[in-house]
């Protein structure tokens, strides 16, 4: 006799699944408590791994300082200004009160600029009539304490006097110049790091090749050894030119960090209190903090210091050529090629090494 079948769909159920709750990778990951351990860049890719919080925060600190550093150096013009005789105290009044930084020092300038013209103008008639036959006396005939050069010498030296300086030596080819020292640079300012990436094998190379030679010459080697002994040291310092400097940012940051520390916190200590044995203790709270800060974080502030050079000396070299285009050049510039160059470096590094 045939055994009939149930047809209840409870004992024998269609999906072998059916009490298993799905869960993700993830939810089981943190279930389970994994932990995923990150493999470390390449020495190479961490010469660009720089986040861009970290260029914010030096931006804002930059700027401010530089702005700072402006205000200070234009009381500075104007009070010489004013004890030089160029503008009035009415003017340096004015000068002091004005929040247009900028249109004051370019009018303090022309001002300047206007004097020493009206003086060499004065210096060429005394001379045509001191000479009659044309002769210009050599600078070595002029006395030192000549009332002229009393004058130039109370003029204080700025970055406004050095460009127009710069133009007259440069003469009608300052427009070529000119464009090449822009171009020159915006490539360094905006991508200031990833050349530094790029080229740090070849300097490398160039450095401890030359140093190898170098002493091979000093010990009177033959020609062949000294060849040999530079070429082993480029092919050492293009292979390890990575680590060479991940490791001198190391040292070299720990090392500042520990002075700077050191000194700031000591030297606040001694200012907020007088007193030495405070000033002792703090000395020593600042080594410690700045060494650990230096050491933990050696390879952000190195490349921020990078960073920071490089557009400023962009900046510094696109004011000489250019001026003051336009009210605080110096903060707009400055943090437009700061912002450039990290976002280039982030987009290289993640083009570069986002597979690492």
């Amino acid at each position: 006799m045939a055994r009939k079948h149930s047809t209840d769909p409870q004992q024998h159920p269609t999906d072998p699944f059916g009490g298993v709750d799905a869960k993700s990778i993830t939810e089981i990951e943190m279930d389970e408590s994994v932990q995923l351990a990150r493999e470390p860049l390449p020495a190479a890719a961490r010469l660009t791994d720089l986040p861009l919080k970290w260029v914010l925060l030096a931006l804002v600190l930059c700027v401010g300082v530089n702005e700072l550093a402006q205000r200070v150096e234009a009381r500075h013009l104007i009070e010489k200004s004013r004890d030089t005789g160029l503008i009035t105290d009415e003017e340096a009044q004015t000068a002091r009160d004005a929040d247009d930084l900028v249109s004051e020092r370019e009018r303090i300038q022309t001002r300047m600029k206007e004097l020493r013209e009206r003086r060499r103008k004065i210096n060429e008639i005394k001379t045509g009539l001191d000479d009659p036959e044309g002769k210009t006396p050599s600078a070595e005939s002029k006395p030192a304490d000549s009332p002229d050069s009393a004058e130039d010498a109370t003029i204080p030296l700025t970055l406004e006097a050095l460009r127009s300086e710069l133009r007259r030596l440069a003469g009608d080819k300052y427009d070529t110049y000119r464009r090449w020292a822009t171009l020159a640079a915006l490539l360094v300012g905006a991508f200031g790091l990833i050349l530094m990436a790029v080229f740090v094998r070849l300097l490398a190379a160039v450095v401890i090749g030359g140093i190898a030679a170098g002493v091979a010459f000093l010990f009177q080697a033959e020609t062949w050894v000294l060849a040999v002994s530079g070429g082993a040291g480029a092919l050492a310092g293009a292979v390890f030119a990575p680590r060479l400097l991940l490791a001198n940012m190391l040292v070299n940051v720990t090392l500042a960090g520990t002075v700077l520390g050191g000194t700031l916190l000591g030297g606040g200590v001694y200012l907020a209190t007088t007193n030495e044995l405070y000033a002792i203790f703090g000395l020593g709270a600042g080594v410690v903090l700045g060494a650990i800060v230096g050491f933990k974080y050696s390879r952000q502030l190195f490349l921020l210091a990078v960073l920071i050079n490089c557009a400023g000396a962009a900046t510094q070299t696109l004011w000489l050529a250019w001026g003051d285009l336009f009210p605080h050049f110096w903060p707009i510039t400055f943090g437009g090629l700061m912002i450039v160059d990290a976002i280039a470096t982030r987009i290289y590094h993640k083009v570069r090494w986002g597979h690492a």
